[in-house]
């Protein structure tokens, strides 16, 4: 790979890893587009993945939620991993533009009916009923789209969760179905040894942007962490719909 394409690559991961450290989410989602725009698609997704998995795991290290977050949320977690798996399987045999299409139409209102103070909140008791088809739903549409958000973020809102609890949950299922993808592109040959090398060296980047991040998340209110975290939603939702 040329080095002005490392340098953009590199760049990238920072600038993804640092709203990550932020708002908890939007790696993937904000670098895969901006990556595909110079290597092909087929090479990005493999090279954004172990950044990815890295930012996840770090995040979880540091909201410290992990056994609440599984005690709670396992039935969702387990729930994506048939999704998943689904997903590829559809995209292998139609494509995913309409999905792509849909699924930014859907963050972007989302994320509008809670700019507007329309807000959903799910009780308590509804929440375990749920987990199963909101995760069966997630995994297909990661496997489908490569966005691992929808319906997961709204669900883990409409919950009230603090912020280190949402950003624990959320990147917990993320680790998992990134780890299911791992799997799958080992099975099919899809992450080469020079794939591996760049990515391994992007984790410098990633752990300075999430470390800067993070920095900047613990100074900034609640109410001010939800506006971030909704107009993150709605660039991926625009970026969706602009790659379809």
């Amino acid at each position: 790979m040329d080095t002005h394409i490392l340098i953009i690559v590199y760049s990238t991961f920072f600038a993804g890893a640092f709203i990550k450290g932020l708002t908890g989410l939007g790696f993937v989602s904000l670098c895969l587009p901006v990556i595909a725009l110079f290597i092909k698609l087929e090479e990005a997704i493999p090279l954004v993945v172990l950044p990815s998995l890295l930012s996840n795991v770090i995040m979880i290290y540091q909201t410290g939620r992990l056994k609440q977050s599984l005690r709670r949320f396992w039935l969702l977690y387990i729930s994506a991993l048939p999704g998943i798996y689904a997903g590829v399987l559809i995209l292998n045999m139609v494509g995913n533009y309409a999905a792509k299409i849909v699924l930014g139409i859907l963050s972007i209102a989302y994320s509008l009916l809670l700019l507007l103070k329309i807000e959903i909140s799910i009780p308590e008791k509804n929440e375990r009923i749920l987990s199963v088809p909101v995760g069966l739903t997630n995994g297909f549409l990661n496997g489908l789209t490569g966005t691992q958000i929808i319906p997961m973020l709204p669900y883990l809102l409409s919950l009230k969760l603090d912020r280190n609890g949402m950003i624990n949950a959320i990147n917990l299922g993320f680790t998992l179905s990134i780890i299911v993808l791992l799997i799958i592109f080992g099975k099919f040959d899809l992450i080469s040894l020079e794939t591996l090398k760049y990515s391994i060296v992007g984790a410098i980047p990633v752990a300075a942007g999430i470390y800067l991040g993070g920095k900047l998340r613990h100074k900034i209110s609640e109410e001010r962490f939800k506006l971030a975290v909704l107009l993150i939603l709605i660039i991926i939702g625009v970026n969706l719909i602009l790659n379809a």
